[in-house]
């Protein structure tokens, strides 16, 4: 190998250690700022869900449910992007284990799922490919209107343990949005406008999309974390790389020197031995 092959490996090997840099970088922030949304958005649920238990538990006493004609929907988030490490794999792993043998309809989101299961020739009720990972409210809004029928609607997702290790989960959504009322008398009086029953529906849809959000930004602080880990990963083998190199590099050179140095030596012998002929 040439000292130009070598120069041209290292400042390849630089600029993908920067890139991983760069990743690494934005990763972090972006860990952050997730985090921050999905504390809003669980503080906002802790409020609305009081609401809700009171709307809940005057319905039970009015004999009031919202109907949810379907059984079951199984519904899988993964990425639409790269440089997640094997998160996604295990995912679908994951997903493709529970649902075996179970009567459920199956619903997939996200780049990765979609083409593992048409490769593998899997059969879905439906293929969703979001803009982004995260879904904006009319997708989310979507999302909602397709679940809200179902009795059980169990979201597979990938879950952040600890920033080194995310483990595949799975949430019922409408488990969750059974909110624990208290016992106590309720001593409020309401006039409902409208009535009573589009209440109720109302916010059963409300928080069936704050719980989709929330497993929605689980799932993106996830992977975000899963990036980071690979992105270090990939600086520390670059690092790696450019340090054997380098050695590789400054042996060459050595090599060179001394090839001049024997060559010098060589000419000033000959010349010695040529002028003592002469």
């Amino acid at each position: 190998m040439t000292i130009k092959e070598i120069t041209e490996l290292l400042e390849q090997s630089n600029s993908l250690k920067q890139i991983a840099q760069s990743y690494s970088e934005i990763a972090n922030q972006k860990i952050k700022r997730i985090r921050a949304e999905a504390e809003r958005n669980r503080q906002f649920f802790q409020e609305i869900s009081f609401v809700y238990g009171l709307i809940q538990s005057l319905a039970a006493k009015k004999k009031l449910t919202v109907l949810k004609p379907k059984k079951s929907v199984s519904i899988i988030l993964t990425s639409n992007y790269r440089f997640y490490g094997r998160i996604n794999d295990d995912l679908i792993k994951f997903f493709i284990k529970s649902i075996q043998n179970t009567q459920t309809d199956m619903i997939i989101l996200g780049k990765a799922a979609i083409e593992y299961f048409q490769t593998n020739r899997i059969k879905v009720m439906q293929q969703i490919f979001l803009k982004t990972d995260q879904p904006d409210t009319e997708e989310l809004s979507n999302l909602v209107g397709i679940i809200k029928d179902y009795n059980q609607a169990n979201v597979y997702f990938s879950k952040l343990k600890s920033l080194l290790v995310q483990i595949p989960s799975v949430v019922d959504l409408n488990a969750s949005a059974n909110i624990e009322t208290s016992d106590k008398k309720i001593d409020f009086r309401f006039i409902f406008e409208p009535e009573l029953l589009k209440i109720l529906q109302f916010f059963d849809s409300q928080i069936l999309t704050l719980l989709l959000e929330e497993t929605f930004l689980e799932s993106e602080v996830s992977r975000t974390a899963s990036r980071f880990i690979s992105m270090d990963q990939a600086e520390t083998e670059a690092n790696k790389f450019i340090g054997e190199y380098e050695k590789l590099k400054a042996y060459a050179l050595r090599n060179i020197k001394n090839s001049q140095i024997l060559e010098s030596l060589a000419a000033v012998a000959a010349s010695r031995k040529k002028a003592s002929y002469g």
